[in-house]
């Protein structure tokens, strides 16, 4: 008995992992768009090489989010990046682009290095006010040693940046092994959003924990604290 419901809990997570990637990969930008090359991203502001270029339209126009990364913090089974930045444009009827926000993230002096989580990556209209909600995630990992890093979901920590009609909300966690080491907290903007979008990002670390893809506190039921004043 116990084998199979562990058998249905990895199919079901298998599942998840699968319509994650449905989610984000259905918002990849058309491989004929103008913007698709090294030089219109640089002379766009993209100082950082592009690996994901997703596309989007709502009521207010359409779209580009470009993920760049430096992926200069080469391990043995995976390379990271000192340096990460989404800039999302908004794409003319004749394809110039026009930046709307773009953010920019570093690993600290205690990091092994940070990627995105881009099939974790949404683009949604979550409280169905025609405009869409971008939701990006990236983690930033511990080191282990000269050459590889902790990529385990209790280690490290984790941000979530959602857009939501021009606010910037920012989720930071931070994980380890005791409960004491675990913290979620979130920027005021999280806590004036509309209940259906607070709800979202809730529901997303919950999925996220049970999916064994980062270890959230789960102390509040996975509702962040307030950031706490710099």
């Amino acid at each position: 008995m116990k084998r199979k419901v562990l058998a249905l809990a990895a199919s079901a997570l298998l599942a998840a992992a699968s319509h994650a990637q449905t989610q984000a990969e259905k918002n990849a930008c058309p491989a004929d768009a103008p913007f698709r090359n090294a030089d219109a991203a640089k002379k766009a502001g993209v100082e950082l090489p592009v690996f994901k270029r997703y596309c989007y339209t709502d009521k207010s126009g359409s779209y580009a989010l470009l993920l760049a990364e430096k992926q200069d913090l080469p391990f043995t089974k995976e390379t990271l990046s000192s340096t990460i930045q989404a800039t999302l444009f908004k794409v003319g009827s004749d394809g110039a682009l026009t930046r709307q926000w773009s953010i920019r993230d570093f690993a600290g002096k205690d990091d092994a290095g940070i990627n995105f989580r881009s099939k974790l990556s949404e683009f949604t209209d979550i409280d169905a006010d025609g405009l869409i909600d971008p939701i990006l995630v990236y983690r930033f990992f511990a080191p282990i040693g000269g050459d590889s890093f902790d990529s385990e979901d209790f280690s490290g920590a984790i941000k979530i940046v959602a857009f939501h009609q021009g606010r910037k909300v920012v989720i930071h966690a931070i994980t380890g092994d005791l409960d004491g080491d675990r913290s979620t907290r979130a920027n005021a903007e999280f806590f004036a959003l509309p209940k259906a979008v607070r709800e979202h990002l809730v529901k997303k670390m919950a999925r996220m924990y049970e999916a064994g893809q980062f270890g959230f506190d789960n102390g509040n039921d996975f509702v962040p604290k307030k950031a706490k004043a710099r």
